[in-house]
């Protein structure tokens, strides 16, 4: 607080001076009169502000500083025309003072232009590594400010006074070739841009919302002090004001960062100042280039008529200008997001050249980010209950906006999209957009689903075929194949005995037709795994009904509830149906203490109804599945139907399958 307030009163003086000099001359110079002291004010402010409120942020000392240099520069300045023009007995001290600050502008500019960027926003450096540049920067100001306290001859912008340090021997080195005049210069734009780059990287690299957004603020000030330069140049009051907005912009820009980033949107303000900016650059361009052109064909009052129709075809070009510009940098900067049916039309076109309708969502995504410069787009689908990701253009960030993808008023998927920066909020523009797309893709959408689910389905069928294969593989190797083995072997036995011992010949024989009869047996029950031989024989229902008289021997009646005969239904229909229905007696019997159970088969238009019910002691709370459950479960979703469990009006269990019919091939 205490070089806060030395500051404010050091640049003060300097503007009493000011306006007791108001009549004295000025010489020309690098902006106006009272420059510096001005900036030692528009630093020292936002230095103030910062330290008050975090004290050990270095940005804030830094601005300090940084108005310290300035206001010292301005007081020294002011001070020596005084002594000049006002009170000559005060020369003497003038020139001593004027030796002694007149070159702290050099490192009130390093201060600003060097060691805050590099330090931006937090007060550290980007990697350790970029320290070099801040000792390069250390070594330039001192090698600098060494020159010009050594420089023999007059003061800049100190009424004319001599360096009261300057080397009159040193003289001749500054006149040769390698003259510190033009190096320092040099490496000190060289060490700008460095921290300059610094910063950039610091935006590329972080994935923070807030230091992005505050870097953006150090840039948006960056580029306006950049045209500082030229206006400095330029006399006028005008001018002076204008001077003084742009070098206001950063320190402005710094507090602004620091303190209250998120109460303003830096992307609305970039993207005015570019329109107006080129705007204006242009309408000038244009004024002044009809100028002189009519100036040039008229002799007579040419500088009135060539003003007169200048501004007649500037005013008629200045909206449809501004219009022209207002989407060059919206496209520039949002892409296609004021242009609708343009991206609809592409992302039309892009799709109509697919060739699959899995390729449409590729296809949807990158169009998507494309036009309207998303850093990430993706297509997701809803798939057994979740969201499954179908396809992605560009990097995954952790912020994505989900709309949803509709068809005839079912969701079937999300179109998920990322900010153009992160912690960036999408428009309304972008979200009506945004939206519009989604309700036209969701019928690709749809139709990308129907074809993953038909691909799917198809890598069951074929999964499950080759289960099945393995299976009998399995049974036939393992349980048949052995058998025959055995019976071979037990041939050869009875051809060797069959001269020598005919009774033990015949005694294997009678156990040779034991092991046949078993083969058998084994050979209809893996035909039975495959197809049960009751439901070619006898039907759906009858089979059901045979299969339910054996289960009457353990005492629980079964009932069967079904059309007789049973219209034909597919194969892997009839099977599900069979083996659900056979199922779900067998747990009934076994396992439900169960008196009645009751098995009903109902047929819609487009479906096979299978309902077990009994009146047992019902499903367990938490139920673990076994074997039959698991089997029920499988078939079901082999054929892509829906199985329920629940209790029947009983209290027991009520296990119901929904089978989907097929046309039989």
């Amino acid at each position: 607080m205490a070089i806060g307030v030395a500051v404010l009163t050091i640049a003060l003086v300097g503007l009493i001076l000011l306006a007791l000099n108001r009549s004295v001359p000025k010489p020309e110079r690098w902006g106006f009169w009272g420059f510096q002291s001005m900036l030692a004010v528009m630093t020292v402010t936002p230095g103030l502000l910062i330290t008050w409120r975090y004290p050990r942020h270095p940005i804030g000392w830094l601005l300090l500083l940084t108005g310290l240099f300035a206001a010292l520069t301005g007081f020294s300045e002011e001070f020596a025309r005084w002594a000049v023009y006002r009170q000559p007995a005060a020369v003497e001290a003038a020139i001593w003072i004027s030796g002694l600050l007149s070159w702290l502008w050099l490192p009130g500019y390093a201060t600003i232009a060097i060691f805050v960027p590099l330090l931006f926003p937090n007060g550290q450096f980007l990697t350790p590594r970029w320290r070099i540049v801040a000792w390069l920067g250390a070594a330039w100001v001192l090698l600098g400010a060494a020159w010009m306290i050594l420089l023999p001859g007059p003061l800049s912008n100190n009424a004319g006074l001599m360096n009261p340090f300057g080397v009159v021997a040193l003289e001749g080195s500054y006149r040769s070739g390698l003259n510190p005049r033009d190096l320092l210069p040099l490496v000190g734009m060289f060490l700008m841009l460095a921290a300059s780059a610094s910063l950039l990287l610091r935006y590329r690299r972080s994935q923070d919302a807030t230091v992005r957004q505050q870097v953006k603020w150090f840039a948006y000030a960056a580029v306006l002090i950049a045209f500082a330069g030229m206006v400095g140049q330029i006399p006028g009051a005008w001018a002076d004001i204008v001077l003084f907005l742009l070098v206001s912009a950063l320190p402005t820009a710094i507090a602004i960062a620091i303190l209250r980033h998120r109460l303003y949107d830096i992307d609305i303000l970039i993207n005015r100042t570019l329109v107006f900016g080129a705007l204006t650059g242009i309408i000038v361009g244009l004024y002044v280039l009809i100028l002189g052109a009519v100036g040039l064909l008229v002799q007579n009052r040419a500088n009135q008529i060539a003003a007169l129709i200048a501004v007649v075809l500037v005013a008629i070009l200045f909206h449809p200008l501004r219009a022209r510009l207002q989407r060059g940098v919206n496209r520039f900067l949002y892409g296609a997001r004021d242009t609708p049916l343009e991206v609809l039309s592409a992302l039309g076109q892009h799709m109509e050249s697919t060739a699959a309708p899995a390729e449409m969502l590729p296809a949807l995504a990158e169009t998507v980010a494309k036009a309207l410069k998303l850093p990430y787009v993706a297509v997701g689908l809803h798939s057994d209950g979740g969201l499954s990701t179908a396809a992605e253009y560009g990097k995954p960030t952790q912020e994505v906006k989900a709309f949803p993808l509709t068809f005839r008023g079912a969701t079937v998927g999300q179109l998920l999209v990322a900010p153009r920066q992160p912690g960036d909020a999408f428009s309304q523009s972008d979200i009506g957009l945004l939206e519009n797309i989604a309700r036209q893709a969701g019928a690709a959408a749809h139709a990308a689903r129907l074809t993953a689910d038909l691909r799917r389905s198809r890598q069951r069928l074929v999964t499950a075929r080759e289960e099945e294969r393995r299976r009998l593989r399995r049974d036939l190797h393992d349980g048949l194949g052995p058998h025959l083995a055995s019976m071979t072997l037990t041939i050869d036995a009875v051809v060797r005995l069959i001269d020598s011992d005919p009774q033990g010949a015949a005694a294997i024989l009678k156990e040779l037709k034991n092991q046949a009869q078993a083969a058998v047996q084994e050979i209809r029950r893996l035909v039975y795994d495959l197809r049960p031989p009751t439901l070619d024989d006898l039907g759906l229902t009858a089979a059901l009904r045979e299969n339910a008289a054996r289960y009457a021997q353990s005492g629980v009646r079964i009932a069967i509830d079904a059309p007789d005969p049973m219209p034909p239904l597919p194969a892997a229909v009839e099977v599900a149906a069979f083996r659900i229905a056979q199922e779900g007696m067998t747990n009934a019997v076994r396992h439900a203490q169960a008196r009645t159970c009751r098995v009903a088969l109902k047929l819609g238009r487009d479906c096979l109804c299978v309902i077990v019910e009994d009146d047992g002691r019902g499903l367990p709370l938490h139920l673990q599945p076994g074997v039959g459950l698991r089997s029920m479960q499988e078939r079901v979703a082999e054929l892509e139907g829906r199985l329920t469990l629940g209790s029947s009006p009983d209290g027991g269990a009520c296990i119901t399958a929904w089978l989907p019919i097929m046309e039989a091939s």
